[in-house]
């Protein structure tokens, strides 16, 4: 037997992914114990908790895969700073951090007292992105394209996909990055937390892309696939930093002149949040302007009729759309864990492919800790709950029936069972689930739980057989990872879940994916007539929930109805 661990360390989403062999058996990220959203320092907590899980301990690992090397393109870095005379603060940070990721079994031994001195191989950052999708998608061939803000000195790369090899033919260096456009314009709109992207794309239906020409005029020069005009951007410069030791901390990305340039062609000087959205909107459409331009690209190249995509960028699931309606590709697959902490599974990825070939358990989601009826059952008797009716189902079919009744009683419901999932999205087995058949259930849910912006979106999860009668795709969408449009006649019926332009992030549920969350979503089909829950990740303004712990506490302090705990369920009197 042989055990390897992918680390992704150090930088946004730390993360790690244990393999057994060829089989994936264990993932997480690091913010899901510390409750630190993003965190970006060393994954002890995480390689902890994942060796305790799956029976492990330090002794018995056998490599170690990071997602980066700072060996890549080390000739462009040279040739970089040298040009621009970089060799004081900006040069002295990224050598700090160069040596904190050579140093892997110092962390080990400060931080989780290993005895030994593991073996640990670097991985192209864009290469790990791009493994993360080849290897699980199941193609022989196919085009590989990883987007992000940057990572190992790199913003883009293409690959061509074959035969369990990658091999990289063009990329994007730094200081170009649409990931940075895109978070500099997030930050602009005031959404100033690391990681708020995800904002711009639900408030962008609220606007109209009036301010995409002179965005696209002047934030960007012509190139074949795209160079930003640096005059409006701060993260080249050499007084700017980056902070990825724990929280990550993104100081000011755009110039003054950006505002500025923006500002004064303002249409709605009296109305704050039509002017964000109009921004958004148009930012949304550049964005999208930009991948299209790849995506030809890639086309012209002819090398695949299949495409894998990774990187921070492939989370925009609403340019994602695009793609998917774009009839040159046969097959598109983007991963559960498109992002940075998706690193972790494909660093591991792309070298124990030269030694397996196949892999197994790569696309099931659900690869995180669990905890057993007994364990959750000592954890609620240190609660005071004089508040809750605690409830034990023997019987799986009473307690999804039970669930079902009530979310027809317009209850808000947590579900916490089985293996949580890896990645930035909640698919069901630790969610936030609602009927999405009341129109006011979308406010009901952000007054009592979310405490989030109400232009923000829930998603539909709906039952893999009944997909292509509510949705205008009828292929499978497991991982929310594209926008779809609903059907017209169909919106009115499930009000929460439609966006105001008529779309909804999908997920689409299969017996074989998920046989829990598919039985909960039949059974309520049965009384409602409509195949689809309202799915949101089980949190409030903090990393989902992981422990029974984090799931009682989020239930005390919001209006939560019921919260499942695997088979207990305590329920609001």
């Amino acid at each position: 037997m042989s055990i390897s661990i992918g680390i992704n360390a150090n930088h946004a989403d730390s993360s790690i992914s244990i393999f057994e062999n060829n089989k994936l058996i264990f993932a997480i990220e690091e913010e899901r114990i510390n409750r630190i959203k993003h965190w970006s320092g060393f994954p002890s907590e995480s390689i902890e908790l994942g060796l305790n899980s799956c029976d492990l301990n330090l002794d018995q690992i056998d490599e170690i895969f990071l997602n980066t090397n700072p060996y890549s393109n080390l000739t462009m870095k040279v040739f970089y700073y040298l040009k621009n005379f970089l060799f004081t603060k900006k040069y002295k940070e990224i050598l700090v951090r160069q040596k904190k990721k050579l140093n892997i079994n110092i962390e080990l031994q400060q931080k989780l007292k290993c005895n030994k001195n593991i073996k640990v191989t670097f991985t192209d950052h864009h290469l790990s992105h791009i493994a993360s999708a080849f290897y699980p998608s199941g193609y022989k061939d196919a085009v590989g394209l990883s987007i992000d803000g940057f990572g190992d000195f790199c913003s883009l790369a293409i690959a061509i996909c074959k035969n369990h090899k990658i091999k990289i033919i063009e990329k994007v260096y730094f200081p170009d990055s649409l990931g940075v456009f895109y978070e500099s314009l997030t930050q602009m709109m005031g959404f100033k937390n690391y990681g708020e992207e995800y904002k711009v794309m639900g408030l962008s239906s609220y606007g109209r892309p009036i301010y995409k020409d002179i965005i696209l005029n002047n934030l960007f020069h012509k190139s074949e696939l795209f160079k930003l005009n640096l005059k409006y951007f701060n993260h080249h410069k050499e007084n700017y930093t980056y902070n990825f030791q724990g929280s990550p901390n993104q100081k000011q990305l755009f110039d003054d002149s950006l505002k500025e340039l923006i500002v004064q062609d303002n249409h709605d000087k009296k109305n704050k949040f039509a002017f964000q959205a109009n921004i958004a909107s148009s930012c949304q459409k550049v964005f999208e302007n930009q991948l299209l331009k790849i995506i030809d690209k890639i086309k012209k190249m002819n090398i695949s009729k299949n495409l894998v995509y990774a990187g921070g960028c492939a989370l925009n699931s609403l340019a994602n759309k695009n793609l998917f309606e774009d009839p040159f590709f046969e097959n598109i697959y983007i991963p559960y864990a498109p992002g940075d902490s998706g690193g972790a599974i494909g660093s591991a990825l792309y070298h124990l492919a030269k030694k397996y070939g196949n892999f197994e358990n790569l696309q099931t989601p659900f690869i995180g800790p669990s905890f057993s009826n007994d364990e959750i059952n000592k954890i609620i008797t240190q609660y005071d709950l004089n508040d809750y009716l605690i409830q034990f189902f023997d019987d799986e079919n009473e307690q999804i029936d039970f669930l079902s009744k009530k979310l027809m009683e317009k209850k808000v419901i947590g579900v916490f069972w089985n293996k949580m999932e890896f990645g930035a999205r909640a698919l069901g087995n630790r969610s936030i689930i609602a009927s999405p058949c009341f129109k006011d259930m979308k406010d009901i849910i952000n007054e009592k739980i979310k405490r989030r912006e109400s232009f923000r979106p829930f998603a539909p999860a709906v039952l893999e057989e009944d997909k292509k009668d509510w949705f205008k795709r009828s292929t499978v969408n497991p991982y929310m990872s594209n926008v779809e449009d609903i059907i017209l006649e169909k919106r009115t019926l499930i009000p929460a879940v439609t966006h105001i332009d008529g779309t909804g992030r999908v997920q689409s549920v299969s017996r074989e994916s998920n046989l829990k969350f598919h039985k909960l979503i039949k059974k309520f089909s049965e009384y409602s007539n409509v195949p689809i829950l309202l799915n949101t990740s089980f949190n409030e303004n903090e990393p989902i929930v992981t422990k029974p712990q984090h799931a009682i506490d989020c239930l005390k302090r919001t209006k939560m109805d019921i919260l499942a705990l695997e088979n207990y369920l305590i329920i609001r009197k």
